[in-house]
């Protein structure tokens, strides 16, 4: 009997440390980008095959200024700025994905500057040649383009009619800063691509579907790790809960094949959000390729949106 128990308790203490081992690895690999050591996930190099490759080319070739800001928690956060020729107060802010760089966001910098606007692409933290190695998941990155947004309302003026746009965590980063009480008036409309309607449920699909993680078991201690380490839980990341809050006009795309953040976020987002709000839903899209589907009507429903709000 006291060899059984011996065995049992040793058992339990392995998969206890199991445990801890795993979702502090689970934990690491999901919010802490390492990779950008490397620089590995800077988007600059691309084929001759590549569909954006004159979008990407525009990118490379275009007159760029450098922006940066210092964030609450002694950041520093680079950004780059593609000014129009002719001036005007018209500024669009993008934000890029998980894992991506300010090269990723070529083909709607080339967008939204053909639509008369200045572009501002920052790297976000933890990205690019951004400060930090947390990964925010929009939610620490919600403060960040407050500030953007108040450094282009000091530099175009209290006049200056500005967008948020972002993809995948770049949407969810803006549908929850269009939230935060300080967001400067100047805002006049958001765009969300692919966005999620919380941190922790994006964590758990992710790890639960594309990983075939025991997500249930790793969660609530890579949620006091991300707390302990990160300075969020994940649980605190609630983007919905920001949207309730905004009457930011908004636009919403998805894609109905998204592998990465599913269908039901858009809805979900979609529907409670209380501002005057426009949907575009692509069916056989899959994760940020509602552009790439089709790229005519993306841009179509883009100026539509904004040329319904007179932003155009």
């Amino acid at each position: 009997m006291k060899k059984k128990t011996k065995y049992l308790t040793i058992a339990a203490l392995l998969g206890s440390a199991g445990l801890f081992t795993g979702s502090y690895l689970s934990f690491r690999a999901s919010t802490l980008n390492l990779k950008k050591l490397v620089r590995k996930q800077r988007d600059i190099d691309f084929p001759a095959t590549d569909p954006w490759v004159l979008e990407k080319r525009w990118y490379q070739n275009t007159k760029r200024l450098h922006r940066q800001i210092q964030t609450a928690d002694g950041l520093t956060l680079r950004a780059i700025l593609l000014p129009q020729a002719q001036a005007t107060t018209k500024v669009a802010i993008l934000a890029h994905g998980y894992h991506h760089s300010l090269e990723q966001m070529a083909p709607y910098a080339k967008l939204f500057y053909d639509l008369g606007f200045n572009v501002l692409v920052p790297d976000a933290r933890g990205h690019g040649d951004s400060g930090g190695r947390t990964i925010g998941f929009g939610w620490l990155d919600r403060r960040d383009y407050v500030q953007w947004a108040q450094l282009m309302t000091q530099e175009y003026g209290p006049t200056a009619t500005l967008v948020l746009f972002g993809i995948s965590m770049g949407a969810a980063t803006v549908l929850a800063a269009s939230g935060e009480a300080d967001l400067p008036q100047t805002v006049k409309a958001v765009i969300e691509d692919s966005g999620f309607s919380s941190v922790a449920k994006e964590v758990y699909y992710r790890m639960w579907s594309h990983y075939y993680l025991p997500a249930p078991s790793l969660m609530p201690l890579m949620t006091l790790f991300a707390k302990w380490q990160a300075g969020y839980a994940y649980q605190e990341g609630n983007i919905l809960r920001q949207l309730l809050k905004s009457q930011t006009p908004a636009l919403f795309i998805h894609g109905g094949h998204d592998r990465y953040v599913p269908p039901k976020a858009f809805s979900r987002l979609y529907h409670a959000a209380p501002m005057r709000k426009m949907a575009y839903f692509v069916p056989q899209a899959d994760h940020v390729q509602a552009y790439a589907t089709n790229r005519a009507k993306y841009e179509a429903t883009i100026r539509h949106f904004l040329a319904q709000l007179k932003l155009v």
